[in-house]
């Protein structure tokens, strides 16, 4: 039986058919809404294969970070320098003034910091009203003068001018002459010409000035300070020529403009730094002669003029932009127009310090340079950038290797690889003679690893995988034989370099200190500290304790040895000194025989003192070989008589031998004395009967 069209069961199975149809469509309308949000496997398949391909972090050459602005602490030479000078400027002397004018045309080594300091003290007792002033009289008086003699050298020149036309008036007057008729003929031909030439005229003199136009546009932006400029000449000469010593604002204002001369004369971009200071802290009072200053450098005051585009003082940066567009460096791409590679590493460095995004593609074609001091300023600033540079790296990235990188990259992670794809390409044949000195190396062939790495090094002496060397070095080193340890000192020398800092070091060291040694011990000057320092930077050195053992052994026995020539010399010298003792002995009697040859003889004795004994006339060969006093008779003897008649004779002693001689040598024969000199004639003769 049919069910009746009013039971419940069958009006609820009749909507819930009617429902499946809408809930069918509503699931289908979701799951196209949520198909665009599904990564695809194909295209997820495809990233994590690129993932997969990049290569790795890990063999990634660092970024280089950009070293702050450095503002150290003054010389204190330096300081002394520039106030000697400054206070030969400022004195009363003109002289000493003009001497330190002239100095300062010429750098001094630390002037700038020097220069910061002394600004400082300036700038706190500067008087702001009296030295515009000052300043302002100083020029209208330089200006005068220049005047005065810019009219006199006028004047001069145009008398001369005016005789020379005088002198040439007669001749042209006879040449006129002569051409006026031939110009009257062909006037006539002309006019008719004229006359076609005259739309052409019109038409020219219009694109002429439609071009005068241009220009002067173009160099509007040359021209717009050439109102404070009008003034010429140097605006120091015009206060040293006003001078007033004892006026403080007068020496403030000759102090600075001073300053700003050295700083021009130092000519680096810390001297642009200062003098945009200079800008900052006195304002308007010196604005036209830093104008003129930087104007003088040129490409020089571009890196600091890109900074100050973002003083901390407006006034700064709006100065700073207009001397970059008068000096025709105002965006990146004329900057970099410099063949200084200093400036031009400065500039990179600069934009990199001001973050300008402007500056990234510019910046990136550096970041291969073949010049290692562009090559590294690019890359710091790049890294100074950061993050608002992401999108220029990526698009570097994609040109030179024809992929994107992966999203998940982040901009590090993107410069890393686009500046090791740079190295690679650059140093792809570095790498490949690093690959044959690893494979030499791993071979036990040092000889031939070390000659590959010498290459590598060679053309990249800060190669990133250096330190991959170090063991083939110290295995180059130890192979080679006794006779060459200067060639392995040169080895162990290079590897401690490699890995300076690294835990072989101590080991390189050591090893470096017993060569030394050993080499010291060979050519006879031994030193017993180097080997110490070997065994106490690596105690397991056992070629350091033999030396250091072989060192005390050949110590003793040459002290054993020298104690042997000590002793001979000694005997040596016994010899020497005896000998001379006894030549100097056997001289004594000779100079003994001078000595007794030239004594004189004693004068003769009076009759009064002779005595009356007849030994007196006792011959003198019997007399003693001593003097000795006249003896007087014994007692028991009678005395003689002595005939009146006959006169006493005088008593001669004999002459006294030598005493020296007889005291030289006792076992010499005893000298025969020499006789008594003769009597004068004047001596009375002796009695006949004494005899």
């Amino acid at each position: 039986m049919a069910r009746s069209s009013s039971d419940p069961r069958g009006a609820g199975a009749r909507s819930a058919q009617r429902r499946r149809p809408a809930c069918a469509w509503l699931v289908l309308i979701g799951l196209l809404a949520a198909a665009p949000l599904a990564t695809p496997p194909a295209r997820a398949a495809g990233e994590r294969d690129a993932g997969t391909s990049a290569p790795a972090s890990s063999a990634l050459p660092e970024l280089p970070r950009l070293a702050p602005i450095a503002r150290p602490e003054p010389d204190i030479a330096a300081v002394r320098e520039l106030d000697r000078i400054l206070d030969q400027l400022t004195s009363e002397d003109a002289r000493s003034r003009e001497n330190a004018r002239a100095a300062l045309d010429e750098p001094i080594p630390g002037i700038v910091d020097a220069v910061r300091l002394r600004v400082q003290d300036i700038r706190g007792s500067l008087d702001r009203d009296a030295a515009p002033r000052v300043l302002a009289d100083a020029r209208r008086e330089g200006r005068k003068a220049m005047k005065g003699e810019k009219g006199e050298d006028e004047r001069d020149g145009n008398k001369k001018k005016a005789a020379d036309a005088k002198a040439d008036k007669g001749a042209r007057k006879g040449a006129g002459d002569a051409k006026k008729g031939a110009g009257d003929a062909k006037k006539s031909a002309g006019d008719a010409k004229k006359d076609a030439k005259a739309d052409q005229g019109a038409k020219k003199d219009a694109g002429d000035a439609k071009g005068a136009k241009k220009d002067i546009k173009a160099d509007q932006s040359a021209t717009k300070g050439a109102d404070d400029e009008k003034d010429e000449g140097d605006w120091l000469d015009f206060m040293l020529a006003v001078a007033r010593p004892r006026d403080s604002a007068w020496r403030d204002v000759v102090k600075l403009l001073a300053m700003e001369r050295m700083l021009v004369a130092a000519g680096t971009t810390p001297a642009v730094r200062e003098l945009i200071a200079l800008h900052a802290y006195f304002g308007e009072l010196l604005r036209i002669d830093l104008q003129r200053q930087v104007a003088k450098l040129r490409d020089k005051a571009v890196p600091a003029l890109i900074e100050a585009r973002q003083h901390d003082a407006k006034i700064v940066q709006r100065w700073a932009n207009k001397q970059l567009d008068l000096l025709g460096r105002a965006i990146p791409g004329e900057a970099i127009a410099s063949n200084d590679t200093q400036i031009l590493a400065d500039v990179l460095r600069a934009y990199g310090r001001v973050r300008d995004v402007d500056a990234v593609r510019v910046i990136l074609s550096f970041c291969n340079s073949d010049r290692a001091r562009l090559r590294d300023a690019a890359r710091e600033a790049i890294s100074a950038i950061g993050e608002p540079g992401i999108w220029q790296l990526r698009d570097a990235y994609l040109d030179l290797t024809g992929a994107k990188p992966p999203r998940e990259w982040s901009w590090d992670r993107v410069a890393r690889e686009l500046f090791g794809t740079y190295d690679r390409a650059r140093l792809a044949e570095v790498y490949k003679l690093m690959d044959e000195g690893v494979a030499a190396a791993s071979a036990g062939k040092p000889a031939e690893a070390t000659d590959a790495f010498d290459k590598v090094l060679a053309r990249a002496p800060l190669f990133e995988r250096r330190k991959e060397m170090v063991d083939a070095y110290v295995e180059r080193a130890r192979s080679l034989s006794a006779d060459r340890r200067d060639d392995a000192l040169a080895m162990l020398r290079k590897a401690l370099r490699l890995d300076a800092p690294g835990e072989r070091a101590r080991k390189i060291e050591a090893e470096i200190a017993y060569l030394e040694g050993a080499l010291l011990i060979e050519r006879g000057t031994p030193d017993k500290f180097v080997l110490e320092r070997a065994i106490e930077l690596d105690p397991s050195n056992a070629g350091a304790r033999a030396a250091l053992a072989s060192l005390g052994d050949k110590v003793a026995e040459r002290k054993s040895q020298t104690n042997r020539h000590i002793a001979a010399g000694a005997v040596g010298l016994a010899a020497v000194l005896s000998m001379f003792f006894i030549a100097r002995r056997r001289s004594a009697p000779s100079r003994a025989r001078e000595q007794a040859g030239a004594v004189p003889p004693p004068p003769p004795a009076s009759p009064a003192s002779a005595p009356s004994s007849p030994q007196a006339t006792a011959s003198p060969a019997s007399a003693p070989s001593s003097p000795q006093p006249t003896a007087s008779p014994p007692a028991s003897a009678p005395p003689r008589r002595q005939d009146s008649a006959a006169p006493p004779q005088p008593q001669t002693s004999p002459e006294p031998a030598p005493a020296a001689a007889s005291r030289a040598d006792p076992d010499l024969p005893a000298q025969p004395t020499e006789e008594a000199e003769p009597r004068s004639d004047d001596a009375p003769a002796a009695d006949p009967r004494d005899r």
